[in-house]
């Protein structure tokens, strides 16, 4: 949960937070993909989950999901049948059909109905001919060096999921760093990148990483 809304939310324990919001029920990566299938809606898995693709898997309590924030409509039009709502500014709010998104609004979630769990978590995200960096629209990296497509689902790879685990900098987030299955290439472009955005202590991690 990358944002105001999922910082304050990660604040909580479980039974506090499923008190005021309800519980969560993520869909596998697996199940979302079978959601998307179909739809020209330009979707891929981030988060923790595309993190670890290819080292051992952690407990999950939700599934995020990226979608090209020029592809909100068509999003909108394949969820249809599911209640969206806006996770902005420590609020949630429903997204009733043709109203807009409030001002800022980077993170949705889904579920069927208010007498069911959450679904996904989805981060609007400004990527669209490349994958951008939303915070250094410098770093952008073309879509084919940037997703692997596994089993049928698209995730984010490894050391760009990494990047945005630095800011948050929460122990789950350290303990992916660690865990994260990266060849040299993937390794040095990590810890080049940590350190333009001034994530240091996360570059030299990185580094470390790879001499162990």
């Amino acid at each position: 949960m990358d944002s105001a809304f999922g910082r304050a939310a990660n604040d909580l324990d479980e039974e506090t937070f499923q008190a005021l919001y309800g519980p969560w029920d993520p869909l596998s990566p697996g199940q979302v993909a079978e959601l998307f299938a179909g739809s020209a809606v330009w979707w891929w898995v981030v988060g923790g989950r595309a993190a670890r693709i290819g080292a051992a898997p952690r407990p999950h309590e939700d599934t995020d999901v990226a979608v090209s924030r020029s592809n909100l409509d068509g999003l909108r039009e394949t969820l249809s049948g599911w209640h969206l709502w806006e996770a902005n500014d420590g609020a949630l709010r429903p997204v009733l059909a043709g109203q807009p998104l409030s001002a800022g609004c980077e993170q949705l979630w889904m579920r069927r109905d208010a007498r069911q769990p959450w679904r996904l978590d989805f981060q609007l995200d400004p990527s669209d001919q490349d994958w951008v960096f939303k915070r250094d629209a410098a770093i952008r990296v073309p879509w084919p060096r940037a997703v692997q497509t596994i089993d049928g689902v698209r995730y984010l790879r490894p050391e760009i999921a990494l990047l945005y685990k630095a800011r948050l900098d929460r122990p789950k987030d350290r303990a992916d760093l660690a865990a994260a299955v990266l060849d040299a290439d993937a390794r040095a472009w990590l810890a080049a990148t940590l350190e333009r955005l001034g994530h240091h202590e996360w570059a030299h991690l990185a580094r470390r990483q790879g001499a162990g």
